[in-house]
């Protein structure tokens, strides 16, 4: 049943369905060229729609339901869509399009996986990205449309992080920047919702480096029964070889010649592109032989039968600190929730702290992070006398010289010798501390008995 008759809001309140009449429409008075607009009344709904002709052909089109719609919106609505006829587009095969589109749309979680697929390809850093867009964000927005993600969301999230981490906030930031811009580059979306958005937190640059009595505190804390094997020993090369911790965690056993004494890296896996090789001291030659051997018994403990009468030694696997899966390597973040460990676990006694007088704890001293070790190498041995170029050399900084890019052995016996000095000093204080021991006898095989309460 069709009745005409100009449709009000106190006219639409009182509509109700009569079983009697079964579904009826209540429609406007025509308007030429502009379709017609009415509410249609049936047992589930009021539903606002507009009859309009297109090439000849009668088109209905359902704008939506009352009081989801209001009035006023239904009747915007059927405006814009008369404005489709006149520019000679169907509004309802428009809508059918939308809506396919809509429906055929990646999440949130889908369009990470596209841009993890895309990011392990060309970006180094792309398992940091993972990390984050996992733990962070997935959570919270992985059933969403990508295309119905809001700023606010994003925004809600990031604070929230910037609440304990305002540096992994900014970091988190930049890391869902990226993704959303790829899916405009790909079309997976028409806009970006972080277009011009600042960073959540004001970051202060990093000065932290450790004097001689926190290399202390920091030995006594790398002995602790906590630590697992690999992370104790991964801290403990982090400090004396000056690299960056996510290359420090991530050392391949293809990389070194421990005969030539060498860990030479190819570019491809630098932060920077810039190939490097390091010189290996006796006390680094020592831990990685050990860390090796032991990685070959565990090999061997898996399957004895098959080792036992074998001449040859099974393969100690692709890292020198596997993480919990041996095809993957070790993650930098759990050097980063060890080193926060230590500081949290030590500032609790306020009367050890002062008693030791080892680590500084006030305004202006930061926690210690595993950067700082990196710093830390650096300015000790720039304070025995190591020259900027060797130091450069040694921290793998960005050279564009002809000869940094062809001679990776650059500096070479400069970089042993200041790397000699500085293991030299570090087993000075060792000893000093606990006896005539060395490095793998103390932080090896003295805890091998020692269960540990830390994962990987």
């Amino acid at each position: 049943m069709t009745t005409r008759t100009a449709m009000n809001e106190h006219t639409l309140k009182r509509l109700k369905y009569d079983p009697a009449k079964g579904r009826v429409e209540l429609l406007d008075p025509p308007m030429p060229g502009h379709g017609t607009f009415g509410v249609r009344v049936n047992k589930t709904c009021k539903s606002f729609i507009l009859l309009y002709s297109f090439h000849n052909h009668p088109r209905r089109l359902t704008l939506g339901t009352y009081p989801d719609l209001s009035l006023a919106e239904a009747r915007a609505k059927a405006a814009q869509a008369v404005e489709l006829l006149k520019q000679g587009i169907d509004p309802g095969q428009k809508k059918i399009v939308e809506l396919v589109e809509y429906r055929t749309s990646p999440t949130f979680e889908e369009a990470v996986e596209s841009y993890l697929e895309w990011a392990r390809t060309n970006k180094k850093s792309w398992r940091e990205d993972e990390r984050m867009l996992r733990t962070e964000f997935v959570p919270h927005l992985g059933r969403t449309k990508i295309g119905d993600v809001r700023r606010k969301q994003v925004v809600a999230l990031l604070d929230e992080k910037a609440k304990t981490a305002p540096v992994q906030a900014n970091r988190m930031l930049a890391v869902i920047r990226k993704m959303f811009n790829f899916c405009v580059e790909r079309e997976i979306l028409d806009a970006t919702p972080l277009v011009q958005i600042k960073k959540v937190a004001k970051e202060t640059p990093r000065e932290r480096s450790l004097n001689r009595h926190e290399l202390v505190w920091f030995l006594h804390q790398l002995a602790g029964a906590s630590l697992t094997q690999n992370t104790r020993f991964a801290l403990l090369l982090s400090l004396m070889l000056a690299q960056r911790s996510g290359r420090i965690v991530a050392m391949r056993w293809v990389d070194f010649d421990l005969e030539d004494r060498i860990w030479d890296r190819s570019g491809k896996f630098e932060k920077n592109n810039n190939p490097i090789a390091i010189p290996l001291s006796d006390d680094l030659l020592s831990i990685l032989k050990y860390l090796r051997e032991q990685q070959v018994q565990k090999v061997m403990s898996h399957d004895p039968e098959r080792w036992v009468n074998s001449k040859a030694l099974p393969s100690p696997g692709q890292y020198v600190f596997p993480g919990r899966w041996p095809t993957k390597p070790q993650t930098q973040p759990s050097l980063n929730r060890a080193m926060r460990r230590f500081y949290d676990d030590y500032v609790k006694d306020s009367d050890r702290v002062e008693e030791e007088s080892l680590l500084r704890v006030a305004e202006g001293y930061p926690r210690p992070t595993v950067h700082d070790l990196r710093r830390t190498a650096t300015t000790h041995m720039s304070k025995h006398g190591l020259g900027k170029e060797v130091r450069s050399r040694i921290l793998n900084h960005k050279d564009l010289s002809v000869d940094a890019i062809y001679d990776r052995y650059a500096y070479f016996e400069e970089k042993a010798e200041a790397l000699q000095g500085w293991h030299a000093y570090l087993k000075g204080l060792l000893q000093k501390e606990f006896g005539d021991v060395d490095w793998v006898e103390f932080y090896g095989r003295r805890m091998e008995s020692v269960p540990s309460s830390e994962d990987n």
